[in-house]
């Protein structure tokens, strides 16, 4: 099963710390909302590298990002075609 990226919001919204958006290593693919305060993940770039969540669990200390499998995504793909998270979240 292939695993993604998945941002708890109520955690990394608390923080904004931003630093998984610097680190991961694929570009575009774990952005940041301002109007949220929160970072969000575009699951359908994200290659299951696991690093920003090495980063949020051991740098910024926050776990705010979990990997789970493509299939449990919560409300299916967390970008749309405009590149905003969708239903104004």
């Amino acid at each position: 099963m292939y695993a993604v990226a998945q941002v708890d919001i109520s955690i990394c919204s608390a923080t904004s710390c931003r630093l998984c958006t610097q680190y991961c290593p694929e570009a575009n693919t774990i952005l940041y909302d301002n109007k949220r305060k929160t970072a969000y993940i575009a699951v359908d770039r994200c290659k299951g590298c696991e690093l920003c969540v090495g980063i949020c669990d051991n740098i910024a200390k926050h776990r705010a990002i979990k990997m789970v499998p493509v299939t449990d995504v919560h409300d299916g793909f967390e970008m749309s075609k405009y590149g905003f998270p969708r239903n104004g979240r």
